[in-house]
């Protein structure tokens, strides 16, 4: 192993560390949500919430509004293939109302099929 190879092993672990820590930032508890629950729809404190679009969940403000893990309150999961789109589970697939994507509409009396407004007609 060269003097070449040696820098870069001790590169390495610092370059990995710097990442990791980075990450775990993002991902950063809010500690205040931990003890008072309405710090996440209190705009001074968090200022990403809206008036009941969020709620503290495992010390982390969730969004209830577009989170399919917590759509429309707390730990409320959407099926498997459901989007949450404006705080209800949706079958973007099948939803003539939210075809492909929330708020989607297909016109008229279209259906949706397939993400796909009047497929194959």
């Amino acid at each position: 192993m060269g003097s070449h190879d040696s820098e870069e092993l001790l590169l390495a672990p610092t370059h990995s560390n710097f990442f990791r820590s980075a990450f775990r930032g993002r991902q950063r508890v809010n500690p205040s949500c931990a003890n008072d629950p309405n710090t996440c729809l209190d705009r001074e404190k968090y200022p990403w919430g809206s008036d009941r679009s969020t709620c503290c969940f495992r010390r982390f403000c969730k969004d209830i509004l577009r989170d399919s893990n917590h759509c429309g309150g707390c730990g409320k999961a959407c099926g498997y293939g459901l989007v949450c789109c404006d705080g209800k589970c949706v079958d973007v697939q099948n939803d003539a109302q939210n075809c492909g994507s929330c708020f989607e509409e297909c016109p008229g009396s279209n259906r949706c099929v397939y993400a796909m407004c009047d497929y194959g007609g």
